[in-house]
């Protein structure tokens, strides 16, 4: 499966996933063959980017990471579309797409490339719920948790965001601002979204907490319950500092995405009062340094790579511009890195 722009298109391509608009209406199937008609629609609803069927020879080494991801959203769409009218979860089915992902958390520097490159704004409730449940898989294996409980967090992290199926589309993919009245209704999901997975009889009360809890915080600013003290359950903790990573590095329909730097910065901060700073602590470890070498763009527009990263401060790692020109990010304060260049 290629990710392409529609600019780029040329009628005759298949289709490689389902396409939805912002109201979860199905605007094409996977598999249908792309008409200049298509085109015509897409450029009419600003879509710039869909993924197409790849007709290179696949290797046969198993699924790739684009496979797993592709069949992960196809199965979050359709138990989302189905909890939105009324009917019950396929938990096996649910655990089949978190072993499947458990099993691609392996080589983690490619997994955040390859996360990077599925990212889509037109599909962000699903993409994000299969990028918490990657993550919250990552941050288990991290902490050295055992395989079951690894898996658990893994199908928390698809289903945290459940509850969003109850709330009125045209607030989930307001481009701007929320006003109070709307953020009251948005902050309903939680509970929706725990009253979901308890209804379904299929998942542990550690997941329906994490349906319920993952915006909670330490300080009390949190929701719904606005609970102090580093009192949220485990899931619901994990599942917190996951969802808060991917929503920064995310093109969301009110805003475009950071680059994982800012984000490691956010949560750091986030972690003095507000998140749980151990499992910020070591997330923030391991995601600083999988850049060394990578390509970047930096905030004055110019392109360089990462070169080294400063164990005390390694949000600001020097990049390389040219043969003979550096910048220290943490002495050139003013610069920062505005993404990450495949």
């Amino acid at each position: 499966m290629l990710r392409i722009k529609v600019s780029n298109l040329k009628p005759g391509s298949r289709t490689g996933k389902d396409l939805y608009s912002y109201d979860s209406q199905l605007l094409l199937a996977q598999g249908t063959v792309i008409t200049q008609e298509h085109l015509n629609s897409f450029a009419r609803r600003g879509i710039e980017e869909i993924f197409i069927m790849d007709s290179r020879p696949k290797r046969r080494s198993g699924k790739d990471f684009s496979d797993t991801y592709v069949e992960s959203l196809h199965v979050v769409k359709n138990f989302m579309m189905e909890a939105k009218l009324g009917k019950p979860m396929d938990g096996e089915e649910i655990r089949k797409t978190t072993d499947m992902l458990f099993l691609q958390v392996f080589d983690e520097n490619d997994l955040f490339r390859q996360m990077r490159l599925m990212k889509d704004k037109d599909d962000y409730l699903f993409t994000h719920s299969v990028n918490v449940a990657l993550l919250c898989i990552l941050i288990g294996r991290w902490l050295k948790l055992g395989e079951g409980t690894i898996r658990e967090l893994g199908t928390a992290g698809l289903l945290h965001d459940i509850g969003k199926v109850q709330i009125d589309g045209a607030i989930l993919t307001k481009p701007g601002k929320l006003t109070d009245e709307e953020f009251e209704e948005m902050k309903k999901h939680t509970m929706l979204g725990y009253d979901l997975v308890v209804q379904s009889g299929s998942f542990s009360t550690e997941i329906a907490n994490a349906a319920l809890m993952h915006h909670e915080r330490a300080d009390g600013s949190g929701y719904p319950m606005g609970v102090k003290g580093y009192k949220t359950p485990f899931y619901a903790a994990v599942t917190a500092v996951a969802d808060v990573y991917d929503a920064i590095t995310s093109d969301r329909p009110y805003s475009t995405r950071s680059s994982p730097y800012t984000a490691a910065e956010v949560l750091w901060q986030e972690s003095f009062g507000r998140l749980d700073p151990r499992i910020v602590k070591v997330f923030y470890d391991k995601i600083t340094n999988f850049y060394v070498g990578n390509q970047v763009l930096l905030s004055n527009n110019e392109k360089g790579v990462v070169v080294y990263i400063d164990p005390s401060q390694p949000t600001r790692p020097i990049v390389m511009v040219d043969d003979n020109k550096f910048y220290n990010l943490a002495t050139d304060r003013n610069i920062i890195i505005q993404e990450i260049i495949d």
